[in-house]
């Protein structure tokens, strides 16, 4: 009996798939530090944002499926113990693709659940971590579903900031926001669990919004006047 697929088909298409995933990733990344949709961007990111997670779980269907197709009785059975093996991860997993389509679920949002409550620090495939009072807690996405959970993103954050800032103008300075990532890393005030963000605006480089996250509330003021000894003029855009 002749297999459906050969290795060589399943190496073509797992390059190929994996090679689609990271343009998708790539284009993401780049929307979220350039302007390039004017009012259409947030609606642009929504619509990749939900892409990125169906194509993830497509991919590894399809590559599951030619996997198991090469020789059906041998690797169906290896198929079988892995998807017994792994099932509360691949439960995590799926409740996490779910989970995410909710657009508010976002990186700095606040979060609260089964008493536990604080900002959330990352989004990973299994869980999340919920950056707390006493530290970094983690959060599987299936005790995320079971237990109920309250998000308040654009509200008070705890230490979460967006920041407008205005570099001053130089002809030969090509990246704005470069210069300005360096100095933000040496800075003692930000929390490093999240990294800062920042957007340019493409008609104007040297306007910038930047999403960070302060170790402590009393820390704020001490990070605008240090962004301002850099030389940047900086106001507070939401908190």
């Amino acid at each position: 009996m002749v297999a459906a697929f050969t290795w060589g088909d399943f190496l073509f298409i797992s390059l190929c798939l994996i090679a689609s995933y990271f343009l998708l990733q790539f284009i993401q990344k780049l929307l979220e530090n350039f302007k390039l949709f004017g009012r259409f961007q947030n609606r642009v990111r929504r619509t990749l944002h939900s892409i990125s997670l169906i194509y993830e779980l497509l991919v590894l269907l399809v590559l599951g499926g030619v996997f198991l197709l090469i020789n059906p009785p041998f690797h169906g059975g290896i198929l079988a113990v892995l998807l017994i093996g792994g099932f509360t991860h691949l439960r995590n997993y799926i409740s996490g693709r779910i989970i995410q389509f909710d657009t508010s679920m976002t990186r700095g949002a606040r979060l609260q659940t089964a008493g536990k409550q604080g900002i959330i620090s990352s989004l990973d495939r299994l869980g999340l971590k919920l950056r707390m009072n006493k530290g970094l807690h983690f959060i599987n996405y299936s005790q995320l579903m079971e237990e109920g959970y309250t998000l308040q993103s654009g509200e008070e954050v705890g230490g979460f900031y967006e920041l407008k800032i205005n570099a001053p103008f130089v002809e030969d300075r090509k990246d704005y926001s470069l210069a300005l990532m360096d100095l933000l890393q040496t800075a003692p005030y930000i929390d490093g669990t999240y990294k800062p963000e920042i957007i340019v605006q493409n008609e104007h480089p040297n306007q910038m919004t930047a999403r960070l996250l302060v170790k402590e509330e009393n820390h704020l003021k001490d990070l605008l006047q240090l962004i301002e000894e850099w030389g940047y003029s900086c106001k507070i855009a939401k908190k």
